[in-house]
């Protein structure tokens, strides 16, 4: 009796414990796979592929060629997650670019279709005519480049919809710039 009110003893039965609840617990892990290694082919996804190749090919796929679509998204999808454990995403300009890219085309998806009404077209023209001016230096009419200055207006739309969006976002950022070492002198 005296020796079950020693600490050491106390100590030891819980680290005992301890032991064995992660050892089962990590058997259970183990049984149920581990959500980072598994890659869920759905009905979705597959559907995705099927219409990807289909647009492509002018035609569905075979069940080889599909199976084939599958094979090459789990080969892509597991080379990219291994590649993102050993931080090959890191430091990547084409990477970050893409990445950029995709964030800047979200927020100028989310701004919707909603065509431009004649007097912002006609404010947009007045306010921009070196855009739309001709090789021999005319400018032409709204009427006449309708179509250009609603693409210029969308894309205009976009930007600063894009940049307000970074704003936003900049504010949650803190930046320290480290000064520059002075360059060192190349004569000699």
């Amino acid at each position: 009796m005296k020796l079950l009110r020693e600490p050491l003893v106390h100590f030891l039965l819980l680290g005992a414990v301890l032991f064995g609840l992660f050892a089962v617990l990590g058997r259970t892990g183990d049984a149920t796979g581990d959500a980072a290694h598994r890659i869920d082919i759905t009905a979705g996804l597959q559907d995705n592929l099927t219409v990807s190749f289909t647009r492509s090919m002018q035609r569905p796929p075979t069940t080889a060629e599909l199976q084939g679509l599958i094979d090459d998204f789990v080969r892509e999808e597991v080379l990219n997650r291994e590649a993102r454990k050993l931080g090959l995403d890191q430091d990547d300009p084409v990477v970050r670019r893409r990445l950029r890219q995709r964030m800047e085309f979200l927020t100028a998806q989310n701004l919707g279709a909603k065509p431009p009404a004649d007097a912002e077209l006609q404010a947009f023209f007045d306010k921009n005519p070196a855009a739309f001016k001709r090789p021999d230096g005319r400018l032409p009419g709204l009427a006449e480049v309708r179509d250009e200055v609603v693409l210029a207006w969308q894309d205009a739309r976009n930007k600063e919809a894009v940049d307000a969006d970074y704003r936003k976002l900049r504010e949650a950022y803190t930046v320290t710039v480290e000064a520059a070492k002075p360059a060192e002198s190349t004569k000699r």
